[in-house]
């Protein structure tokens, strides 16, 4: 009798330990146009008609600093894109080429104080995991005047000791992401969809990604981002915030719904959002209706807005 009210005392015990939610564990983190540093974001906004330097924001004092030009050597480019900080120090892609029809990436890595820039070595897409730089290596094809992916690499933050992980694992490879331990890798399949799939760091393929948590969201992507009990996503030309709670929902930013407008992407970082969109509206220097874009940081305690650019939408 002794044996069995103990056996039913642990099955209770058991049936009442907290359960760990499958999605648990860190999000998804796809390198964006802007990344984090204590209260400062640096950020750094490019193509769709616009080039710019790479900035940051102070998000308690809203105060805006210039950290490097996104011109190298006098001449245009196509910026800064896939942020990743680490201290002082910025990594990213710096394509050297200002235009959509071809380009010359390579990795730079960016010192914040000092504000200088220096290329490490041919490729895009960095993604940091711990000291190591994993990152697309390409080559540049001077019969298209483009670069031509050659697979995945990875390097140390010196830009030295580079190493193959794999080769190219599908055509049409996009980003590179990790959820902190493993790589994730985005591609088009047949269907012309974002896919993504799992990866280790020794370029083993672990299957599809079916996680739905990023701190990078696009519509491109079928991917949500949550802090706490709020959740944000893009509906329509949205971005919109959901208290799990309450299932009270807000609206943070509203592109409307002319031909033109359509939300580009967003990052949440705590306690502000940085959301790029474009809106419909009359632009007098075309002298009709047509795409103005936006970038606004919005903080999530009162919705107030910093706007960060504003320029007309292209390309």
């Amino acid at each position: 009798m002794k044996r069995l009210l103990v056996a039913l005392i642990m099955l209770a015990a058991f049936f009442c330990l907290p359960v760990k939610a499958e999605a648990a564990g860190k999000a998804l983190r796809i390198p964006g146009p802007a990344c984090q540093k204590g209260n400062d974001i640096y950020y750094c906004y490019s193509m769709g008609g616009l080039r710019m330097n790479l900035m940051k924001i102070n998000k308690k004092t809203n105060k805006v600093t210039k950290i490097v030009s996104y011109k190298n050597k006098g001449r245009d480019t196509n910026a800064f894109e896939n942020l990743n900080v680490k201290g002082n120090t910025i990594y990213a892609a710096y394509d050297l080429v200002c235009g959509t029809g071809a380009s010359d990436s390579y990795i730079c890595r960016i010192d914040s104080k000092k504000k200088t820039k220096k290329l490490l070595t041919k490729g895009r897409n960095p993604v940091l995991i711990g000291k190591k730089i994993y990152f697309i290596k390409t080559a540049y094809n001077k019969e298209y005047d483009s670069d031509k992916d050659m697979g995945i690499y990875v390097m140390n933050l010196s830009g030295k000791k580079i190493k193959k992980v794999c080769k190219m694992p599908v055509s049409g490879l996009y980003e590179l992401g990790t959820d902190g331990k493993n790589f994730v890798y985005s591609y088009y399949n047949k269907k012309g969809k974002l896919s993504l799939r799992y990866m280790t760091k020794k370029g083993k393929k672990l299957g599809a990604y079916k996680k739905t948590e990023s701190s990078f969201c696009s519509p491109s992507y079928n991917l949500r981002s949550t802090v706490g009990n709020k959740q944000y996503y893009i509906a329509a030309n949205r971005v919109v915030c959901v208290d799990k709670t309450t299932n009270e929902t807000t609206v943070l930013a509203d592109f409307g719904t002319g031909i033109s407008s359509y939300v580009d992407n967003f990052q949440v970082f705590h306690d502000v959002i940085l959301v790029r969109g474009v809106k419909e509206e009359y632009i007098p220097a075309y002298k009709e209706m047509a795409g103005k874009g936006y970038i606004y940081m919005i903080h999530l305690n009162d919705l107030s807005k910093v706007l960060l650019k504003k320029y007309n939408s292209g390309e």
